[in-house]
């Protein structure tokens, strides 16, 4: 890595950490030059705006969350998938304070103030809801059932991280990997009880 891509990864990574732990709007830019040591001008050579930060930020965490949820996709059925990305996460709060998804974080904060850049955090939480929806599909449901219940499963697992990120206690991990578990394995149960072709609908 050239020194000057290697001066915007820094700027990149440090704000990536400040957003996801003190709020978009709490942390200036200031602070991000500071802590990566790097002259006011710099940042300005690499980036617009504040905003035009945040949306590369994105990207970074599309790169260590989002790629990870794919490749734990690869080849795993639900149970299996669940199990390999909640070790992942848990590896990565261990010893830490316990932050909640940065795509929640991030666009809880700007959903009014930037709807902008709040847009761009929606569409990563699309992308969980989409490796869910695959997963789902290769665990044998079909595409109607696969969706609904990816849809569910965003709101299980985005919910426990809230709630961790408020009480910053970390056992929430360990619900929301054990309620996505349940939960498809009763969505499971009823399907069998209400086979396709039955007068019962599952929503």
């Amino acid at each position: 890595m050239k020194k000057g891509e290697e001066s915007r990864q820094r700027l990149i990574e440090c704000a990536a950490e400040l957003f996801w732990k003190n709020g978009y709007s709490a942390t200036g830019i200031s602070e991000i030059l500071k802590q990566t040591d790097l002259p006011k001008g710099s940042f300005h050579f690499y980036f617009k705006s504040k905003d035009d930060l945040a949306t590369a930020v994105t990207e970074y965490y599309q790169k260590i969350l989002l790629e990870q949820f794919q490749n734990s996709s690869q080849g795993n059925d639900w149970e299996s998938f669940i199990e390999e990305i909640f070790d992942f996460l848990s590896e990565r709060t261990n010893g830490q304070t316990f932050a909640g998804c940065p795509y929640a974080v991030m666009g809880m904060e700007t959903a009014l103030s930037k709807p902008a850049v709040a847009s761009v955090f929606m569409e990563g939480l699309k992308k969980f809801e989409q490796i869910f929806q695959e997963v789902l599909l290769c665990s044998g449901l079909s595409p109607d059932h696969a969706k609904i219940l990816s849809q569910r499963m965003l709101s299980i697992y985005q919910g426990y991280f809230l709630l961790g990120r408020i009480s910053a206690d970390t056992s929430y991990l360990k619900n929301a990997k054990k309620n996505m578990i349940e939960m498809y394995r009763e969505y499971r149960a009823l399907l069998s009880r209400f086979p396709v072709g039955s007068s019962a609908n599952v929503k």
